[in-house]
């Protein structure tokens, strides 16, 4: 613990006297306001370690408010998250027992980090929050109430270019974009924009959370975009592509998918380069289609078998033409003749239907409910050509009519006197043989056979009522059948058709199922609509010109890529020590198979090439001389490697964390047009690292947010256990978790941190409880360093 005590303390004096370098800056500044404020303190005599240690601590964070100051606090035209509101998440509450937690990111785009003990909710809160409300994966984890509806809400600030991204976006889903030019309060509702008269938008993105009641463990979503209800999936088209949220497991993720390496290296291409591709890769790809659907219609033509050999071949004769006309004509009658009986069908089909009779309880009402639907030469399969059901209707009449012969048989059988097998006859016959038995009017004997006649006489009632059922009205057996049976046209009308049809067939050489299709087939070659010398040339000769044009326009692509890999690797290679990594990095491309002869068109990647990202590091070998072992980073990096190399390529070529780690679509980040995220937020990225790779990291991190990094700068929040990441932030935020009264469930405080507060926080980052006072020390020295990068 004394030695720990002493070695912070000696540290800390020395961070704590000013250097000559930054003196050097303050003078050149023309005397910012820290300088003023050092100098005060050494004309007071007053400037002691002690004394250091609360001069910085004082500075608030992201500078004073100064005029001549660089990082003074006012507001900037950015876009950036202003709260992200929490309900009812995973049973957390608050320090006042309710279930409501919102953490403010403040009024504009800078770097903010979050700090907090292991555990404490940071994650959750932050990325997790933010994932699930732009349309991510809900887990039933968090929502633990099931009584209670739970929501998060996130407060976005839009300005150029996000809002005109947003507007057209949400006008693409049909939701009007005007919506984005209202703020929503709980009182009114007003215009909003900036002091400069700069359009400015806010961006409310809501999504509730409630348990299934069918107790199936799912989750159900309602969405709302500025208080308008959406869907889950519009939600997510919409909201997921403006932040990108980075931790171990999604830089590795990253660099490990082909497509999205490629993506990375392509923010550095010119965007007109990345466009006359996709362009030269559309006309290709709809030349190719027009060729295919030209050699597929010309291919799929049935003709006579006299002339399929003609089909590629030269102009027709005269006398094939002559041959053609009649063979044209004689199908055009023929035609008309197979329309005629479709008309009489469909008339007895109407008539049929307005008496009660349906498809599904009649396989003839079936079958001339199809027959009538078909349309002659239309190209299907010959199960359901206009010729297969002519057949059927063939064979459901001859089956109906069989069902008929057989209904009379039956009735006569049953109460035909004429017919000497009948059940009526053979009644007859019973009669007068009972009348044989018993000649006298009374005694036993005529009382039984009395009887017998009575029970005779039930029998004949039965049988005449069978009789009526078979024939003897508008619903019976024999009714219903002759209903069916007639179709409006004769059964030697249908065998003749059949038989003049399978002539014209045997006439062609080919299939009676394939007539109407060769009919068809023969206009086209008399009115010259499909002319196999005239439209399939042309359209391969465009499709030969368009893949020359996509060619070039991949070679060009592939070259710039070249030159962006090379400094790349370089810048990269260059950056990678101070991040603690003795490490090579090499981009190198190869083509997909194929190459430029047949270049790819898929919607996955653009062009020909692919990305590999190979990692070496450096082994001493006894001298001058180092030998490497390593291969793609994907197999020998390590998870920690693999976001300090993502964070050095971000560094290095601003916006491929954009383009790699979020959920845009491919053909979204191809385009080229579109913003950098509105946030970044790194989630522990910097996680297993310490030292000189940890101030590094902070670094970089602070450079990207204020645009040294890039033209633009972006958002940057860090959920953090780094020192040195919470000293260089613009704004501190501090997730601390504890207990409520009364209350099982653990309470969340979100707080943003200042003055000594800060200096507190840091100095736990640094050492926990060990050395209190010299902690505090450390962490304004801390702040005091960052101070000056940011000034540099």
């Amino acid at each position: 613990m004394a030695m720990v005590t002493m070695m912070l303390s000696i540290y800390c004096l020395v961070l704590a006297v000013p250097s000559q370098s930054f003196w050097a800056s303050a003078f050149s500044t023309g005397g910012v306001a820290i300088t003023k404020r050092v100098r005060r303190g050494l004309h007071n005599n007053k400037f002691s370690a002690r004394c250091a240690v609360r001069l910085w601590s004082d500075v608030p964070v992201g500078g004073w408010d100064d005029s001549d100051h660089k990082y003074s606090s006012s507001p900037q035209q950015k876009s950036h998250i202003v709260s992200v509101k929490s309900h009812n998440i995973a049973g957390i509450v608050n320090d006042e027992g309710n279930c409501d937690i919102e953490i403010e990111f403040g009024s504009t785009a800078c770097l903010v980090c979050v700090t907090g003990e292991s555990g404490s909710g940071k994650s959750l809160l932050v990325s997790k929050a933010l994932d699930v409300v732009t349309g991510g994966k809900a887990t039933n984890a968090l929502v633990q109430n099931s009584e209670k509806e739970s929501w998060i809400e996130l407060t976005v600030r839009l300005c150029e270019p996000h809002l005109s991204t947003v507007s057209s976006r949400l006008q693409h889903f049909g939701i009007d974009p005007l919506i984005l030019y209202h703020q929503h309060t709980e009182d009114t509702t007003h215009d909003v924009g900036d002091d400069n008269g700069h359009a400015v938008g806010y961006l409310h993105l809501q999504r509730i959370l409630v348990a299934s009641s069918s107790g199936s463990g799912k989750l159900k979503s309602t969405c709302r975009i500025n208080e308008k209800q959406v869907s889950l999936k519009n939600l997510r088209e919409i909201a997921s592509p403006l932040f990108t949220i980075v931790d171990v497991g999604v830089a590795s993720g990253a660099l490990n998918r082909a497509a999205s390496r490629l993506a990375m290296l392509d923010i550095g291409i010119d965007d007109s380069i990345k466009q006359q591709c996709i362009q030269s890769r559309d006309l290709y790809k709809e030349a190719t289609k027009r060729r295919k659907r030209i050699k597929k219609e010309l291919e799929s033509r049935i003709l006579p078998s006299s002339m399929q050999g003609n089909a590629y071949g030269s102009e027709l004769e005269q006398e094939q033409i002559e041959l053609l006309e009649h063979w044209v004509d004689e199908l055009d009658l023929f035609e008309a003749r197979v329309n005629r009986f479709q008309e009489a069908l469909y008339e007895q089909y109407s008539e049929l239907i307005a008496h009660g009779n349906r498809p599904d309880g009649n396989n003839i009402i079936s079958t001339l409910q199809q027959l009538r639907e078909c349309v002659w030469g239309d190209r299907i399969d010959d199960d359901d050509s206009i010729f297969a059901h002519l057949l059927q209707v063939r064979e459901d009449i001859k089956a109906v009519e069989s069902q008929l012969i057989a209904a009379n048989a039956a009735y006569e059988g049953l109460a035909s006197l004429t017919v000497p097998e009948s059940a009526a006859v053979s009644l007859e016959k019973v009669r007068k043989l009972l009348y044989s038995i018993s000649a006298d009017d009374t005694g036993p004997m005529f009382e039984k056979v009395e009887r017998t006649h009575e029970l005779l006489n039930i029998v004949e009632e039965s049988l005449n009522d069978c009789a009526r059922s078979i024939d003897g009205g508008a619903d019976s057996i024999i009714s219903t059948l002759e209903n069916a049976v007639y179709t409006g046209v004769s059964m030697e009308e249908v065998d003749g058709l059949v038989a003049d049809w399978n002539a014209l067939a045997r006439k062609h050489g080919i299939s009676p199922y394939a007539l109407p299709t060769c009919h068809t087939s023969l206009r086209h070659e008399i009115d010259g609509n499909v002319e196999a010398l005239k439209l399939l040339p042309e359209a391969e000769e465009d499709e030969r010109v368009a893949l020359e044009d996509y060619t070039q326009s991949c070679k060009a692509l592939s070259a710039a890529r070249e030159i962006v890999a090379s400094n790349l690797s370089r810048s990269v290679t260059e950056l990678l020590p101070s991040l603690g990594l003795e490490c090579t990095l090499h981009v190198q491309l190869t083509q997909r198979p194929g190459g430029f002869d047949d270049p790819y068109c898929g919607p996955e990647t653009l062009g020909v090439d692919v990305v590999d990202l190979l990692l070496f590091h450096n082994e001493a070998n006894g001298g001058a001389n180092e030998r490497k072992r390593g291969g793609n980073i994907e197999h020998v990096g390590s998870s920690g490697e693999k976001s300090r190399v993502l964070l050095a390529i971000e560094t290095c070529l601003p916006g491929s964390i954009g383009a790699t780690c979020n959920n845009c679509s491919a053909e979204y980040t191809q385009n080229g047009n579109n913003p950098n995220p509105i946030s970044i937020v790194y989630d522990e990225i910097d996680a297993h690292v310490g030292g000189r790779a940890a101030v590094t990291i902070a670094k970089l991190l602070a450079d990207q947010s204020s645009g040294e990094a890039s033209q633009a700068g972006n958002q940057i929040i860090a959920i953090t256990h780094s020192a040195s990441v919470a000293a260089i932030a613009d704004r501190h935020i501090v997730i601390e978790r504890g207990s409520t009264s009364g209350s099982t469930s653990p309470a969340v405080r979100a707080s943003v941190v200042n003055g000594s507060s800060r200096r507190k926080e840091i100095a736990r980052m640094a050492s926990g409880d060990l050395a209190v006072g010299e902690a505090e020390m450390f962490a304004d020295a801390l702040i005091r360093d960052a101070l000056l990068h940011r000034d540099a």
